[in-house]
């Protein structure tokens, strides 16, 4: 289950993105861009999301804790999310990871696609990739 941060979580929130500011984390919570993922009562992680152009909703981040990793529990979180994004009236979702990441393959696995990329000099490439949610 993933349900919208609020600031009682910015303690847990620290501690996945431990390079964030919490004055940054603070904004995220207040403008509604983070979503606990829980399982239960526990925080196990957190999806950083806007939507582009307020017509397309974009996954930044997704973060579990690396214990829990590879049993679901993002995979529930994205459908969760698109179906929350599906209901809000998107019919497409955009992501991105970098090119030498293996979360390409999550997202792929997910019925992502690759829809393009940039590259930024002297740095891995950034793949973007879409799914339909209708």
């Amino acid at each position: 289950m993933n349900r919208p941060a609020c600031e009682a979580d910015l303690p847990f929130l620290t501690t996945l993105s431990a390079d964030v500011s919490p004055s940054l984390l603070h904004k995220q919570v207040t403008d509604g861009r983070l979503r606990v993922i829980q399982t239960g009562e526990q925080a196990i992680g957190v999806i950083k999301f806007y939507v582009l152009w307020e017509t397309l909703p974009f996954i930044e981040v997704i973060l579990l804790r690396e214990s829990l990793r590879h049993r679901g529990y993002g995979t529930e979180a994205v459908r969760e999310w698109e179906q929350e994004m599906g209901a809000r009236g998107f019919d497409l979702a955009l992501i991105s990871t970098q090119a030498n990441e293996t979360a390409q393959h999550f997202w792929r696995k997910l019925g992502y696609m690759d829809c393009g990329s940039f590259s930024v000099r002297g740095k891995p490439s950034e793949l973007f990739m879409q799914r339909a949610l209708k």
